[in-house]
């Protein structure tokens, strides 16, 4: 389940969304479709010379994609963790850790060097495959690369701290959570704040820029730190020893 997860959800986010959204801008006429000027509104002042066709990929790149796109940072570090945290106690396999030489902040630090290191080649990978189909889009649109100051941010910043939030945050919930099912439904009501935060700027409250995107991320990182000291003195195998020799 975890391994069709960290595949078929980043094809489905950063590869057939984009592309079907690609496909809809250029064949279908968006010129007098309802409610397309007022979308087009949200664009910055020096994109008001874009057709409705450009004008709409270049919002959609910038606004939905980019949510799409720091999903999977934070999804991949989530499951990863989940598996290799959560599942050694659904399948009691955690006593184990206790027969090797290593100190528990070893274990822990191994552990999660192990989530942010496959949640990096997942993102990377991922983010390869959207510059593809996006620059395509591009291209056809004939608009200028979608790389800007507002990518960036996300790219060196947000989802390097999204990846180390799914990760600890799975190990802060390892005392609560029972099995790897309920791990992967607490961190969707996680990422709820990030969806709250790209669908502002179409209710007309506020822009996302690189600005807000760099408070956010200076946010994630000091929950990411917060975390991190909170998991490393709470994570104790042991305790879970103590619990299956009641049973």
């Amino acid at each position: 389940m975890a391994r069709a997860t960290l595949i078929a959800v980043p094809i489905g986010l950063v590869i057939v969304v984009p592309a079907l959204f690609l496909g809809a801008v250029c064949l279908v006429p968006l010129e007098q479709a309802p409610g397309i000027q007022e979308m087009l509104s949200i664009l910055p002042p020096k994109l008001e010379g874009y057709t409705a066709q450009q004008g709409l990929f270049d919002l959609l790149t910038n606004t939905l994609f980019s949510l799409f796109f720091l999903m999977i940072p934070l999804m991949a570090s989530a499951v990863s963790a989940s598996c290799i945290f959560v599942g050694e106690k659904e399948r009691s396999t955690i006593e184990t850790l206790l027969l090797t030489p290593l100190k528990v902040r070893q274990i822990f630090r191994a552990k999660l060097a192990c989530c942010l290191f496959l949640s990096f080649v997942t993102t990377a990978i991922a983010f390869g495959a959207f510059t593809i189909v996006v620059s395509v889009g591009d291209i056809m649109l004939g608009i200028p690369f979608f790389l800007n100051w507002s990518w960036l941010v996300i790219i060196l910043f947000l989802a390097p701290g999204l990846m180390v939030f799914g990760a600890v945050f799975m190990v802060f919930e390892f005392n609560r959570i029972n099995s790897r099912l309920e791990s992967f439904q607490t961190i969707a009501y996680v990422a709820l704040p990030f969806l709250l935060l790209y669908i502002a700027p179409f209710t007309g409250l506020f822009r996302v820029n690189a600005s807000v995107l760099l408070v956010v991320s200076a946010i994630v990182w000091l929950c990411d730190l917060f975390l991190w000291i909170i998991d490393i003195r709470t994570f104790l195998p042991e305790k879970f020893l103590e619990q299956s020799l009641e049973d």
